[in-house]
């Protein structure tokens, strides 16, 4: 992707506001937060705004304390750049993006992106949005100093799964090696992001577990969080990380899903596919999106209901042989 075209905008705007989805992860911050230190480098008025609490564990980022939410009455940019978010919705600025800005930017990598920006830089080869970003201030000429090293690395190592999953391209582990020779510490980081657990999060890790169901011949693996749960156990949202991966790492297992409770009565589906099923196209059907092996969707309803129409499309997938 050519990102020369994005010099003119810092030729001709001063001021910017980064944004990313909210419940934001380590790809979502991670890319907000080097992008918003490499245009203050270049001189211009950064705001960094997710419209969500900044999780716990991405707390170690170097000026994560920076990120908050939306003020009506004092935020305005005359760009806004949106990252890592496929639709303007997930942004949950509750109103049209351009009442606060000129112009609306999105990068993504996303297949199932709406293109909704004035600009579009949105290509799904790219392994996450920090990948993106890096070769962006490649573009700009805009040097990579610690902090931002930090930021991209724990970008590109949680979309990665720490380059277990199938999007980890040789161009994202040159990226990583680079910034490894810039100071970052693959073991510190990786301790943060994927290694401590909180004990709300264990203690509900154990709730969920017993709702564990395998069928298809053991081809789909499905578990399911209650509001119920999450209430007797003091868990977070954020706390729920990374519990769809014993699903999916079950031998056999080709689709894994994890069922959230939400308020008003919605249901937040999230998918994972191993081998040869695209889940985004699933994702798609109930008004979601995401990639090929890792999407997600949120969809109106009681549990059960929710489950029974999330279960029959993906069995209709698995039974078709859907490619």
């Amino acid at each position: 992707m050519d990102f020369s075209m994005f010099k003119n905008l810092l030729t001709k705007y001063d001021s910017f506001i980064i944004t990313s989805h909210v419940k934001p992860d380590g790809d979502a911050l991670g890319s907000v937060l080097a992008l918003t230190m490499a245009l203050k480098k270049y001189g211009k008025k950064v705001l960094p705004i997710i419209n969500d609490e900044v999780p716990k564990k991405y707390r170690f980022l170097p000026r994560c304390g920076d990120v908050r939410p939306f003020i009506p009455e004092v935020d305005k940019a005359e760009v806004m750049i949106c990252l890592d978010s496929g639709d303007p919705e997930r942004l949950e600025f509750k109103r049209d993006l351009r009442d606060i800005c000129q112009l609306v930017v999105n990068i993504d990598h996303h297949r199932t992106n709406s293109m909704y920006g004035d600009m579009n830089l949105v290509d799904d080869s790219y392994s996450s949005v920090g990948e993106m970003v890096y070769f962006l201030l490649k573009a700009l000429d805009i040097s990579i100093d610690y902090d931002i090293a930090v930021c991209l690395y724990t970008s590109i190592i949680t979309d990665t799964g720490s380059v277990k999953y199938s999007n980890t391209t040789p161009s994202c582990l040159r990226i990583l090696a680079e910034l490894v020779e810039l100071g970052v510490k693959p073991e510190v980081i990786s301790r943060e992001v994927f290694e401590k657990k909180s004990l709300e999060s264990v203690m509900l890790l154990k709730e969920v577990l017993g709702t564990l169901r395998v069928c298809e011949d053991g081809k789909l693996a499905y578990m399911t969080v209650t509001k119920n749960m999450m209430k007797t156990t003091g868990a977070k949202e954020e706390d729920i990380d990374g519990f769809i991966n014993y699903a999916r790492e079950i031998e056999g297992v080709e689709v894994a899903i994890i069922f959230k409770e939400q308020e008003n009565l919605k249901v937040k589906v999230g998918l994972r596919a191993n081998e040869w099923v695209d889940v985004s196209k699933i994702a798609e059907e109930f008004g979601g999106g995401g990639h090929a092996r890792a999407a997600g969707c949120t969809i109106e309803g009681p549990m059960h209901k929710v489950q029974e129409l999330v279960l029959a499309s993906i069995k209709k997938y698995l039974k078709e042989g859907f490619r």
